[in-house]
């Protein structure tokens, strides 16, 4: 099939579209003219075939009234012309969406891609030309982004897996060693090690979130996320004691749609990131607005606008974070879990030190 341009194929099918209604008004008009009588053209009035002819003196003046004729007639063509530009409409609108479908459907894909699902696709049509190019080469760029994305996902699950077994053992083997070793230079080595070797664990564990978090799995149902909300900051009170950090929560009613186990994922990432990168008598204050989303706010040291912008890449820790309990993932599984159901996360230092995160749920 030969190769044509969108602009060809509108302007012809523009061209085809005036010519054929431009013949439907004129042939309208030609079928409305046949009801006008003869007496616009005469001057007379018509005398049927079988009366007998009478003298067309005797005809009185005040019957003839062409002006009469000529209004019927522009109202004909006023009714023409109605009838046509509305059936016009409808052909132009009907022939200009149908050549440029297929942007309609990159948009739907494009917005799809941007929540970080890859596999939507642009139906291409039979009609070889730029648009259709356009869907083939975005089709081909979305298959390979999907194939990458889900190449990376699988390693990362697969390395963690790998890696739960033979850490799950060290720590069991590190147990019993000090369970059996006296204080001294030895117990505390072997202390140190349980604590890399846990903290290994708990990058390994939250890996394996994060690939489930990209993969999407799971399923979407109404959460009530004020109510995982309370569940997360009772959950976290002990640990915010011992830091000496105050948590602070107004929580309205407001129920989503998304999945459960992801959605408290990204509350209990972000509870224990404020409570965790925070100084002793500092505070957390959490905030649930219907219609809004989730907003966070924590003291805790000073941070810049390019230090924030990083703290979503995977294993970044920033200045002044508690580098030997930080995994660096909690944000990023954060922006994975936000990004999954579509919503927005919103970064920015604290007017006074700190971290401010809202997330922008749109229910």
């Amino acid at each position: 099939m030969s190769r044509r341009e969108v602009s060809t194929r509108v302007i012809g099918s523009m061209i085809a579209v005036v010519a054929g209604l431009a013949l439907a008004m004129a042939t309208i008009i030609t079928l409305l003219m046949t009801l006008v009588p003869d007496t616009l053209v005469s001057g007379v009035p018509s005398v049927p075939a079988d009366s007998a002819a009478a003298p067309l003196e005797s005809a009185p003046p005040e019957t003839i009234k062409p002006w009469q004729e000529l209004e019927r007639l522009l109202t004909f063509s006023m009714i023409a012309l109605v009838l046509v530009t509305a059936v016009g409409a409808v052909a132009v609108r009907w022939t200009v969406r149908r050549a440029l479908a297929p942007l309609s459907a990159m948009i739907v894909a494009a917005e799809r891609a941007a929540a970080t699902d890859l596999g939507g696709r642009i139906p291409v049509g039979r009609v070889q030309d730029e648009v259709t190019d356009l869907a083939v080469t975005f089709n081909t760029m979305l298959a390979r982004l999907d194939a990458a994305f889900e190449a990376q996902r699988r390693f990362a699950a697969n390395a963690s897996h790998e890696l739960q077994t033979p850490l799950a053992t060290t720590q069991a083997i590190l147990d019993d060693a000090l369970a059996d070793t006296p204080e001294g230079p030895q117990r505390q080595l072997l202390h140190d090690l349980r604590t890399l070797n846990s903290r290994s664990s708990r990058t390994v564990r939250t890996l394996l979130d994060l690939a489930d978090a990209q993969a999407g799995r799971g399923h979407h149902e109404p959460v009530d996320l004020s109510a995982i909300v309370g569940e997360e900051v009772t959950a976290h009170e002990s640990a915010a004691r011992a830091r000496d950090v105050t948590i602070h929560h107004d929580l309205e009613p407001l129920v989503t749609e998304g999945d459960p186990a992801l959605i408290r994922l990204m509350v209990r990432n972000l509870i224990d990131n404020a409570v965790r990168h925070n100084h002793r008598g500092g505070r957390v204050e959490l905030c649930v607005r219907t219609g809004e989303g989730l907003l966070i706010v924590n003291t805790g040291s000073p941070l810049t606008v390019e230090e924030v912008a990083r703290i979503v890449e995977p294993f970044h820790r920033g200045a002044g974070r508690l580098r030997s309990e930080s995994t660096g993932l909690g944000a990023a599984l954060v922006a994975a879990v936000v990004n999954r159901h579509g919503w927005r996360l919103h970064l920015r230092p604290g007017a006074d030190g700190g971290l401010v995160a809202e997330v922008r749920i749109q229910v």
